[in-house]
C-alpha cells in the first residue's frame, strides 16, 4: 500500500489528522488541532482525486477539530486530505468490514511514555507489516500510557502527537486508536492524579460509557466478527488499586453475555497475570482481573486479554484464557523475573507490538520486535462445538433447499442472530439479523449457483450449502 501522509515544515498543524473509530463500518471519524484559528477543508474519496468536502471550523477553545466522514461503503479503502491555510496533509484509511467478516488481523502495542523516538521504531515496523500485507490496516489497539503524565498538555503534545516522529504521525493517520487509558494517563508533572481529562479530549470515543471529564472510559465495539471490551481499571477514582467499580463490572457481564460475536478480547492496563516474581521494580499481579473479570472471561468465552503497565512481554495462560503484557511500545523496559512456569508461558524484556491475525476457526497471534524478527507465535482455535453443520441439526431448517429465490430459515428454540449468504470463494454476499422465529432470505436477484449460508446465534455459527435455481 502506499501511506499519502506528508508532513509540511509548518507549525499549522499542532495535531495531524488522525483517526476514531464511530463504531459501525459506513463512517471514520477525522481529528486534527491548528495553532492558530483558521478553517479547515477536509476531502475524501475512493480515489486520489476525493470527490468529496466539507468545510470544517473548529470547535471548544483550543483550535480543535473533528469530522465524521459518513455514507462509506464497508471493508473499503478511502483517500482523505485535510487543508488548513496553505498547509495540506493526506492520508488513508479503510473502513471496518461487513459484520460477519471473519478474516481480520490488527495490531497492538502499549506502554510509550516518554520515549516517543522509540515508539517511532515500534510504529515504522508495523507500517512495514501494513506495507506487505495491506488488508491489515484496519485498527490499533492501545493498552495504556501514551505519555508520561496525562494530565498536562506538553507530554500530549511531545510524546504522543510530536511530528517529528513520522512513523507514529503516519500510522494514527491510517489506523483508528482504541486506547484503555492507564494510570499515566490520569496524572500530572507533580503526581497529582483525577480524572484523564486530557485524554478525553484528545480521544472522544463517542460509544465510551462515561462522561466529557475523562472518567467511565469503558465501552465495547465490533469489527467483523471480533468483539472487544475496553475497560477503565481507575473509575472508581483512586489508581491504587486499580478495580472496576460495581457499575462496570455488571455492565461488563453484561456485554459479554450479549454479543454473539464468536471472538471476544478484553482490553485494559493492568494484567491480572505478568511476569513478576520477586523484582521490585515490576508491577503486581492484578487481583480485581483475578478475582472478578477472570470468572466472567471463563463463563462467557474470552480468549485473551490485553493488557500492558510492565514494560516488557508476557504471555500467561490461566484455566483455557491467554493473559498478556505488551507494554513493550517506548517506556524504559523491566527485566521479567519469571520468564517461563506455573501460569507464565513465556515473558521477555524486549520493545515489541503484537499482530493478531483472525479467520473463521483460528487465530494466529504474533509478537514482533521493531526488527521484524518473531518473540512469540500463539495460535487460538474456537471450541470444536462452535461449528455445527446444519444437516445434523434438527432445531435449524431452511426450506425450500433448492429454491427459486426465497429461502426460509426456521429456528425451533427462538433466539436473535445473524445470518450471511456467501460465495464460494468465501466473499460476503447478503447478512440479515434473526429477529423472529422465521427468517426469509430473499436472493431471487442472485445468479443461480451454490451459497454457503453461516447462522450465528448464541456461541456458535451454524452454516449449510444451499442452491439456487
Amino acid at each position: 500500500m502506499v501511506f499519502l501522509l506528508s508532513f509540511a515544515n509548518s507549525q499549522v498543524f499542532l495535531k495531524a489528522p488522525y483517526l476514531l473509530y464511530p463504531g459501525n463500518n459506513n463512517q471514520m471519524t477525522v481529528i486534527w488541532q491548528l495553532d492558530t484559528t483558521l478553517s479547515s477543508v477536509i476531502q475524501w474519496g475512493s480515489t486520489q482525486t476525493f470527490g468529496s468536502s466539507q468545510v470544517i471550523n473548529e470547535y471548544g477553545i483550543d483550535h480543535q477539530f473533528k469530522y465524521t466522514i459518513s455514507g462509506l461503503n464497508p471493508g473499503t479503502k478511502y483517500y482523505y486530505k485535510v487543508d488548513a491555510g496553505s498547509i495540506g496533509i493526506t492520508g488513508t484509511f479503510i473502513t471496518s468490514p461487513p459484520e460477519l467478516e471473519s478474516n481480520i488481523n490488527f495490531y497492538i502495542y502499549a506502554d510509550t511514555r516518554s520515549h516517543p523516538e522509540v515508539q517511532d521504531n515500534v510504529t515504522g515496523r508495523i507500517l512495514m507489516e501494513i506495507d506487505s500485507d495491506p488488508a491489515s490496516q484496519t485498527f490499533c489497539l492501545f493498552a495504556g500510557d501514551c505519555v508520561a503524565h496525562g494530565n498536562n498538555e506538553n507530554d500530549w503534545q511531545h510524546q504522543f502527537f510530536d511530528p517529528l516522529y513520522q512513523n507514529s504521525e503516519i500510522l494514527k493517520a491510517s489506523l483508528p486508536f482504541i486506547i484503555a487509558r492507564g494510570n499515566h494517563e490520569n496524572c500530572d508533572s507533580s503526581s497529582n492524579c483525577g480524572n484523564a481529562t486530557i485524554f478525553y479530549k484528545y480521544w472522544p470515543y463517542f460509544f465510551a460509557n462515561g462522561s466529557s471529564d475523562g472518567n467511565d472510559m469503558y465501552f465495547s465495539f465490533d469489527y467483523g466478527s471480533i468483539h472487544v471490551a475496553v475497560l477503565d481499571q481507575y473509575n472508581t477514582g483512586t489508581n491504587n488499586p486499580a478495580q472496576l467499580s460495581d457499575t462496570q463490572l455488571t455492565w461488563l457481564q453484561s456485554d459479554l453475555a450479549y454479543t454473539t460475536k464468536p471472538w471476544k478480547f478484553i482490553l485494559l492496563h493492568e494484567p491480572g497475570w505478568s511476569a513478576k516474581n520477586t523484582s521490585d521494580k515490576e508491577h503486581g499481579n492484578n487481583a480485581d482481573v483475578q478475582n472478578n473479570i477472570q470468572p466472567l472471561c471463563i463463563q462467557y468465552g474470552v480468549q485473551a486479554v490485553f493488557g500492558g503497565h510492565n514494560h516488557y512481554y508476557a504471555h500467561c495462560l490461566v484455566d483455557g484464557v491467554h493473559h498478556f503484557t505488551l507494554g513493550g511500545g517506548g517506556a524504559p523496559l523491566y527485566t521479567p523475573s519469571n520468564t517461563s512456569g506455573g501460569t507464565v508461558v513465556y515473558a521477555e524484556e524486549t520493545f515489541h507490538f503484537m499482530k493478531v491475525e483472525v479467520s473463521a476457526d483460528s487465530a494466529s497471534l504474533n509478537v514482533i520486535r521493531p526488527d521484524g524478527s518473531v518473540v512469540e507465535t500463539i495460535e487460538l482455535h474456537l471450541p470444536l462445538n462452535h461449528f455445527e453443520d446444519l444437516g445434523c441439526n434438527e432445531k435449524i431448517s431452511i426450506y425450500p433447499n433448492p429454491s427459486t429465490g426465497i429461502f426460509t430459515i426456521e429456528k425451533h428454540d427462538f433466539e436473535e442472530g445473524i445470518i450471511s449468504v456467501k460465495s464460494s470463494a468465501g466473499e460476503i454476499l447478503l447478512t440479515t439479523k434473526v429477529t423472529s422465529q422465521k427468517t426469509k432470505i430473499n436472493m431471487t436477484n442472485f445468479s443461480k449457483g451454490v451459497y454457503l449460508t453461516e447462522i450465528l446465534l448464541g456461541n456458535k455459527l451454524y452454516h449449510n450449502k444451499i442452491v439456487l435455481n
